[in-house]
């Protein structure tokens, strides 16, 4: 599983403007729809339009099985997903990714009431915040709830915790500098 240093070197190829993979040519298209999909690595991250995935990874068509919403919280959609992708698809890792400058997560460290079904996702980013305890700056928030993300998908998930156990299957966390577009892998 050397999916983190994939990840990272494909990172600074897209830092440097030297992307590989983003060609999206027609015949990866085909390919993938005549044989399936067979990523290795699943990512649970924000929607934000800012942080476009197989770009700064430069992974190619079918290489990320991916799951998106604001804030990028966990919860049993996409834990199921992702057990989808480990015991079906071959995914041997999972990435919770957050970014710097995350709406969802300053909303919810500022205490925002929000209309609508936005509340959901302050509902699952308020427990990180909290176990972090005390004041924090919005970078330390972001960090502390993509902690709380990874946990949370394995406490949730015996199937990802088995694979994990097993070593199957290991997750990883990072944050995307949507300013820099650096990904900086955390312990």
């Amino acid at each position: 599983m050397n999916a983190k240093q994939d990840l990272i070197q494909g990172n600074q190829r897209f830092l440097d403007g030297d992307l590989e993979n983003h060609t999206w040519l027609h015949e990866q298209v085909v390919e993938t729809g005549a044989y399936g999909q067979s990523p290795s690595i699943g990512v649970l991250s924000c929607a934000d339009s800012r942080v476009p995935l197989e770009l700064i990874f430069d992974q190619g068509l079918g290489d990320l099985f991916v799951v998106r919403v604001a804030g990028n919280f966990e919860d049993a959609a996409a834990a199921g997903t992702f057990e989808y992708g480990v015991e079906a698809l071959g995914v041997h890792t999972i990435l919770v990714l957050g970014h710097t400058k995350c709406g969802a997560v300053e909303a919810t460290l500022a205490g925002k009431k929000l209309p609508g079904n936005m509340p959901t996702f302050v509902a699952a980013i308020e427990p990180a915040i909290a176990a972090a305890g005390g004041e924090m700056t919005l970078d330390a928030a972001v960090e502390a709830n993509v902690r709380w993300q990874q946990n949370a998908m394995l406490e949730r998930s015996a199937i990802l915790r088995k694979a994990a156990d097993e070593g199957r299957m290991q997750m990883l966390g990072a944050i995307y500098d949507v300013d820099t577009g650096k990904v900086r892998f955390i312990d």
